[in-house]
């Protein structure tokens, strides 16, 4: 089967397995996970961060946000362009400062601050599924692949996901971009190990 097939098929199932879990269930998971990242020697010496707003089914980020702007981090989030084909960074002081896309989607405002993402020093990069040699199904649009390559490698790429949303092997493309590392409520995955 074609990679692109592959992947689709793996998008609905997964989707439909995160999109099933109750409000409780997705705090609980996300209260594990918390811990875990915040523990992490790259999360520890990070300034400045690029995180994003968790949306319909997705393991919250909300509480990390809050962590690293107490953090005194840099805190950047994507917004998509109008186009919808590509991203840029912004950074934020806090979430008042976020509205909500066409895509639902809480993302920083325009007035905010870009900043380059070679600038970042550790990503946290969403996912559909990852597979523990760092592969990272996405949703297909490839923002996070662009993003990470404009990045060259300098910041550390953490995979944030359900226990579930890791599978033997996730098909890859050459463009797709490998994280270092996936968290997830129960463990810190490092990428081919």
């Amino acid at each position: 089967m074609h990679p692109q097939a592959a992947k689709a098929l793996l998008r609905v199932d997964l989707k439909k397995r995160r999109d099933s879990l109750s409000n409780a269930e997705r705090n609980l998971a996300a209260e594990k996970v918390f811990s875990r990242v915040t523990q992490m020697p790259a999360w520890q010496k990070a300034k400045t961060v690029c995180l994003y707003s968790s949306f319909q089914g997705e393991l919250p980020t909300p509480v990390l946000i809050q962590e690293a702007l107490r953090a005194g981090k840099k805190v950047a989030l994507p917004r998509v362009a109008a186009d919808n084909v590509s991203c840029t960074l912004h950074l934020i002081e806090d979430t008042g400062s976020l509205v909500v896309s066409d895509l639902g989607i809480s993302e920083p405002g325009p007035q905010l601050p870009a900043i380059d993402p070679s600038a970042v020093d550790l990503f946290l990069v969403p996912g559909i599924g990852f597979d523990r040699a760092g592969h990272r199904l996405g949703h297909g649009a490839g923002f996070y692949d662009r993003l990470l390559a404009a990045n060259h490698n300098k910041a550390f790429r953490l995979g944030y996901a359900y226990d579930f949303q890791i599978l033997p092997a996730i098909p890859s493309e050459l463009h797709d971009v490998p994280v270092d590392a996936i968290a997830t409520p129960s463990e810190i995955i490092t990428a081919g190990q």
